[in-house]
């Protein structure tokens, strides 16, 4: 079976690296096209990938395709698709935020066409994404299988209605930048308290990887774990009162709200 990569940015290339990575597959098994021809071929000679000639080329040539363009870039890519034939037996995979599974296979011009969205996030680079999947028929049982197995290689999979695609996208996929943002600003309070900045950084990032880690292996809710560190009179109290003054549960919130709506007008909702 082959797979191909019609886009070959920063996704797109964590992912193929991330399948070439897990052992599942080989470079030979993986074709790929971008309109970046510069990066596109320092990608192929890193991954020793297959670069193909077009958009085209790689549908042709491959059994399961993955568009990892910009949604605005999709369109354009589709309609080019849309005249070849045998479109049903392929497999697609599409990881364009806010572009439904209907509207590509409306541009495919091809209403039968197996079309699976999936949504990655930013740490799919270093294979600790997790990535939500939808399908509508006529996808079978052994097609969502090769998207999950794809998927797996760069972190965990899990399944979603597309009505959802949303949500996940604002609490998974825009969280990243939440997180890098919080880890600055524990960072910069270490910097204002006297400690060096690369050595700031460290202790929080540190910091968040452990408390992640833990609130995931203990299954315990967030607040129990966070009275934990809270003793009566002690000093981390204050820090919480300090953030729930400031609204901090709400501003998140609001945060992952305003991401859901952008992606609902993206989407046409």
């Amino acid at each position: 079976m082959r797979y191909g990569f019609i886009g070959l940015g920063n996704m797109g290339g964590a992912i193929l690296k991330g399948m070439i990575a897990c052992g599942g597959y080989t470079a030979d098994q993986i074709s790929g096209f971008d309109s970046d021809g510069e990066k596109a071929g320092k990608l192929a000679e890193e991954t020793g990938i297959v670069l193909e000639g077009s958009c085209r080329d790689t549908v042709e040539k491959c059994d399961v395709v993955l568009f990892a363009v910009k949604p605005q870039q999709l369109p354009a890519v589709l309609k080019d698709l849309s005249v070849l034939p045998g479109l049903k037996d392929k497999l697609f995979l599409s990881i364009a935020a806010g572009f439904p599974i209907e509207k590509i296979r409306f541009l495919l011009s091809e209403l039968d066409a197996p079309v699976i969205r999936a949504m990655p996030n930013l740490n799919a680079a270093v294979g600790e994404a997790i990535t939500a999947l939808c399908q509508d028929s006529p996808v079978s049982k052994e097609q969502m299988e090769i998207a999950e197995k794809v998927f797996s290689s760069v972190g965990e999979v899990v399944y979603l209605p597309e009505k959802q695609l949303g949500a996940f996208s604002a609490v998974a996929g825009a969280s990243p930048a939440f997180t890098f943002m919080y880890a600055d600003a524990l960072a910069m309070a270490g910097v204002r308290a006297g400690i060096p900045r690369a050595l700031s950084m460290r202790i929080a990032l540190q910091a968040i990887k452990g408390s992640c880690v833990n609130a995931s292996a203990s299954g315990e809710h967030p607040d129990l774990l966070r009275d934990r560190v809270c003793s009566p009179g002690g000093t981390t109290i204050e820090g919480v009162n300090v953030l729930e003054q400031n609204g901090f549960k709400g501003m998140v919130m609001e945060a992952v709200q305003a991401v859901i709506e952008k992606d609902d007008r993206l989407s046409g909702v």
